[in-house]
């Protein structure tokens, strides 16, 4: 039926050709875009917290280690968590105790000792352990299979603005009131995020049988991904990438800028060049999504190659920010297509379990490669560690094309029923709006 002329169509109705029709979700992101951004925020305001307060280096990092370490030890506890009960009973709670704890340092005066700064950074890092296994299993409940990737673009697009937005507001807040001003900002945010996750009717967990001890339900995750070997090989792909290559980047990305490249202004060219190439690579996986995702997605890792070969050899920021905008470009659709493959792929009631894994391997050597970095350029040369970061980006990526799974990211043999149009139409999902 043709439209009166001059009607326009409400903005639910317009949404319809999209996942934010979908009334859950868009609930689900419209909050986590708040609260992303004062994810930002939240260590620029404490490194200055502890820097106005007179603070050394080492007291910084030891306040900021409060919160990795946080995240370490309560990654697969939160994934076990998330599994038993309603998800976002899980994402509210650890809504509420970030709250707490960031207000708290928010509130506490400059003479605070810094394992008193540490312990509440460390409250954050839990909470955060808890909410993101939660998250990423939570989509599939709330969006049908056929729209995960657009959800999760949308997530990146979202967590990429927030990386160029959050640090300028935290830096802006901060000159303007202060460090505390930012973080009571930051606080807020999670009270954003929990209005709307308290509006989100997320349908019941499938049913499980008796409940096992924590360490036998976290060992149920373990044993899921061994059952899918092209998981197992991605995951250890990404441990060997982040220690042997990605951590060196992070450490001599900022020296290499200064003494070649021409400067601070330099790395944060390179920075925001690779954001710029992110948002641009969510928007291209958002709308495509190729017969093999998994192998499209490794060829998206391989131009990191590249810039580290640029770092180690050019001294123009021209050249360098390219390769970095390629790498940006070339990652995201690597992290969209493969969250949305463990969602589709894992059972639902263990999906917190291997997604908390999959962060638990994200995060547990990096530390060895930043601590080694510094130590082995000082040793053999920045060159030379950037050539082998370079390589190893290489070698571990071609090296698991191989796995069966891999190509495809999909069990071989679990294939997705493909829906007819009648029940994508009548599907709860897409008409909640």
């Amino acid at each position: 039926m043709s439209q009166p002329e001059g009607y326009v169509l409400p903005p639910t109705a317009r949404l319809r050709g999209t996942v934010l029709g979908i009334r859950d979700f868009r609930l689900l992101w419209i909050g986590q875009t708040v609260s992303s951004i004062g994810d930002q925020i939240f260590p620029i305001a404490v490194a200055l917290k502890v820097v106005h307060a007179g603070g050394s280096a080492g007291d910084l990092g030891v306040v900021l280690l409060g919160r990795s370490l946080a995240m370490v030890l309560f990654l697969v506890i939160g994934g076990v968590y998330a599994d038993r009960i309603s998800r976002t009973r899980v994402m509210i709670g650890s809504d509420v105790f970030r709250a707490i704890a960031v207000t708290a340092l928010a509130m506490t005066p400059g003479e605070v000792p810094v394992w008193a700064l540490a312990g509440l950074t460390f409250v954050v890092g839990g909470g955060e352990a808890f909410f993101r296994p939660a998250y990423g299993a939570i989509l599939p409940s709330v969006v049908p299979e056929h729209r995960l990737a657009q959800a999760n673009a949308f997530t990146s697009v979202s967590l990429k603005t927030s990386l160029i937005l959050g640090p300028a507001l935290g830096g802006f807040v901060v000159a303007v009131a202060g460090p505390g001003w930012a973080l009571a900002i930051d606080a807020g945010t999670f009270l954003a995020s929990m209005a709307t996750l308290l509006r989100i009717a997320e349908p019941p967990l499938p049913a499980r049988g008796p409940r096992q001890s924590g360490v036998r339900e976290a060992l149920d995750g373990v044993a899921e991904v061994r059952a899918r070997p092209w998981i197992g090989a991605i995951l250890g792909m990404a441990t060997l990438q982040l220690m042997l290559a990605i951590a060196p980047y992070m450490v001599l990305l900022p020296f290499v800028a200064r003494e070649r490249l021409g400067g601070d202004g330099a790395y944060g060219a390179v920075l925001v060049a690779f954001a710029v190439g992110g948002l641009f690579g969510a928007l291209v996986a958002g709308k495509w999504t190729p017969r093999l995702p998994g192998q499209w997605a490794l060829v998206g890792l391989l131009p990191h190659a590249g810039l580290f070969l640029a770092m180690a050899y050019s001294r123009s920021v021209v050249v360098v920010a390219a390769w970095s905008f390629v790498c940006g470009v070339g990652l995201e659709p690597f992290q969209i297509w493969w969250s949305s493959a463990l969602q589709r792929d894992v059972p639902p009631d263990l999906l917190a379990r291997v997604i908390s894994l999959d962060w638990l391997v994200s995060l547990g050597l990096m530390p060895v490669g930043l601590a080694l970095a510094g130590p082995a350029a000082d040793a053999f040369g920045r060159e030379a560690v950037l050539l082998v970061a370079a390589g190893a980006m290489v070698v571990t990526t071609l090296a698991v094309l191989p796995v069966p799974g891999v190509r495809e990211f999909r069990t071989p043999g679990n294939r997705v029923r493909e829906r007819p149009p009648s029940e994508v139409a009548s599907s709860p999902h897409d008409t909640r709006v």
